[in-house]
């Protein structure tokens, strides 16, 4: 095909758009460009497949579609990202210093059975997808090990998990994912809704897109932008003050996931999904948010 693409690039008029078309050939039909392809391909295959071998049976878990689903109608979710597993294992967090009691509530949160509350863990921890951004396949080749290996002591056969992912899909996904159809389902979640968001001091500054511009009304309760738990009942008993049948959204690192546990349980429809605001802008403003910046303090 190559060669056959050679002679065709002689019957293109202009030197510089034949050397072109003849580079773009070369790119993906030459022997060597055939060789390459077929070598990623293989070593997807491979790293798959020692990805899968490194664990016993795999939770069950929703896709990022399906949890969004369930958030739609009606669901509550507790999110376990990365930082909120090593934070309970005793690791310091970026947003968080660990502690003892910090522990004791996130693995209670791990381990509950609350009607109507989702309980999120990192999808591709256990299963890797050709949909993931480089930088993120990377990520889970390096971090799935040790997530896992905090994770599966509190695992429950039978119970199904949702996809911490929900709400960082702009920042998991490769180009290909549809971002805009995504986001028009996020915020069906909030659509005509009187929400409360509780979130760290400072981190909407600066944005220009409302990601919660269709709720009825917005309500903000700002907490310490880090080491929150520290002013855990505070921010507790602040939020438990708002009216009832707000559907509270928590933006607070690991201390959102103690917060939209004991939100729901005192009644309150809570949703922990940090990231969502920012990845919203960053979509919206055409960052890209592969690789770690975009999980840095603000």
């Amino acid at each position: 095909m190559y060669y056959f693409l050679v002679l065709v690039a002689n019957l293109i008029p202009g030197r510089a758009r034949r050397q072109r078309f003849i580079e773009w050939a070369r790119s993906r039909f030459s022997q060597r460009a055939i060789v390459e392809s077929a070598l990623a391909e293989q070593r997807v295959v491979f790293e798959r497949t020692i990805y899968r071998t490194q664990m016993s049976e795999a939770p069950v878990i929703m896709t990022v579609d399906q949890t969004l689903d369930a958030l739609v109608g009606g669901k509550s979710i507790a999110r376990f990202g990365g930082g909120d597993l090593w934070t309970m294992a005793g690791g310091f967090e970026l947003f968080q210093k660990p502690g003892s009691e910090l522990t004791r509530r996130l693995e209670e949160v791990l381990r509950s059975d609350e009607p109507d509350l989702l309980v999120a863990i990192p999808s591709f921890t256990y299963e890797l997808s050709s949909e993931l951004s480089e930088g993120m396949w990377e990520y889970c080749l390096r971090s799935a090990p040790r997530l896992r290996r905090i994770l599966n002591p509190y695992l429950k056969t039978g119970t199904t998990y949702a996809a911490t992912e929900v709400s960082l899909a702009h920042s998991t996904f490769g180009e290909a994912f549809d971002r805009e159809s995504y986001f028009e389902k996020c915020r069906r979640i909030w659509d005509g809704e009187r929400i409360v968001i509780v979130h760290g001091e400072g981190i909407f500054d600066g944005y220009r897109h409302d990601l919660f511009g269709n709720a009825s009304t917005v309500t903000h309760i700002v907490a310490p932008s880090s080491d929150a738990f520290e002013h855990y009942d505070d921010i507790l008993s602040r939020t438990l003050e708002s009216p009832p049948g707000s559907l509270v959204i928590a933006i607070l690192g690991p201390t959102a996931t103690v917060l939209a546990y004991d939100l729901h349980r005192a009644g309150y429809r809570a949703l922990d999904l940090g990231h969502i605001s920012k990845s919203y802008e960053w979509w919206r403003t055409g960052r890209s948010a592969a690789g770690e910046i975009f999980f840095r303090p603000d």
